[in-house]
């Protein structure tokens, strides 16, 4: 192993590579826990949703925004880790996670390989939450145009599609919908 060394003060080398690990390893832990944050969030806007607190959604939206900027720093932040500790180990510079933690010595890895595995899975769930989140509120979108269109199309009198599979507008109307009571 070609471990990197910084001369001391008094010019013996200093093996940087425990510092740069446990860098890399906060990082992850804060990735960690700031993907746990991300998924409360979709669940709350999920949860807004199913329960109709489309109020909720912009709130949550907002946080859901800051959280995804501070994850989105802290992986730039990860990369320069991972890049220092590589070539502090003798390894390439774009070497993976799995590749540094073959190149630490006994079980110094162990715990850097096990947040990065916990972050994969996170990252995995993230995703596929977001995913039907997303999916239900572009439903309930196209469920929630589907009933102005009706109520568009018995109000206006016409009952004739155009071209576009809409409800043709008779004269125009001005009226309003109170969907809260």
């Amino acid at each position: 192993m070609n471990q990197s060394k910084l001369p001391s003060s008094d010019g013996s080398p200093v093996d940087t590579t425990p510092v740069l690990l446990r860098q890399l390893e906060e990082t992850l832990s804060t990735q960690v826990e700031g993907y746990r944050r991300f998924l409360e969030a979709i669940t709350r806007k999920r949860d807004a949703i199913r329960g109709a607190d489309l109020d909720r959604v912009p709130e949550i939206a907002v946080v859901e925004e800051k959280i995804i900027d501070r994850l989105h720093r802290l992986d730039l932040q990860r990369t320069k880790q991972g890049r220092r500790l590589a070539v502090s180990l003798g390894l390439e510079e774009e070497a993976a996670i799995s590749a540094i933690v073959e190149g630490l010595d006994g079980d110094r890895g162990a715990k850097l390989a096990a947040l990065a595995a916990q972050l994969r899975d996170l990252v995995d769930q993230t995703r596929k939450e977001n995913s039907v989140v997303r999916s239900a509120t572009e439903s309930l979108a196209r469920h929630m145009a589907g009933i102005v269109q009706s109520v568009t199309g018995a109000l206006s009198g016409t009952g004739v599609y155009g071209r576009q599979g809409r409800l043709r507008d008779g004269t125009t109307l001005a009226s309003g919908l109170d969907l809260t009571t």
